[in-house]
């Protein structure tokens, strides 16, 4: 029992250690990924579809790919990239967009108001 204890408060500092380098190489600033729409028609379908296809894809590979077998990292990145399209939506700023956005996802989107 005396043993354990060392033990134990060794695996709390090595696993605390782990955690601030894992935060230290994610850095403070969430990664981004510039997405150019400048040659889409965002008043039409076609135009809006490819630029949601554009945000999704740009989501994922900001959130990056997991192992299969790691059911929380799954989460995570799911999550990140369900928020990383909302915020790309909402950057936009088009009604068209938001609309599909909406649509696609059953999602509710805050619009900045002046």
């Amino acid at each position: 029992m005396k043993s354990a204890i060392p033990w134990t408060l060794l695996a709390l500092f090595l696993s605390s250690l782990s955690a601030v380098a894992a935060t230290a190489d994610r850095g403070d600033e969430p990664r981004t990924q510039r997405v150019n729409f400048a040659d889409l028609d965002l008043t039409r379908g076609p135009g809006v579809v490819a630029l949601y296809a554009r945000i999704r894809s740009a989501a994922q590979q900001v959130c990056g790919t997991v192992d299969a077998r790691q059911l929380e990292a799954i989460t995570n990145s799911h999550r990140c990239t369900k928020q990383a399209i909302a915020r790309a939506v909402r950057e936009v700023n088009a009604p068209t967009l938001t609309s599909y956005y909406i649509a696609k996802t059953n999602a509710t989107i805050n619009i900045a108001q002046r």
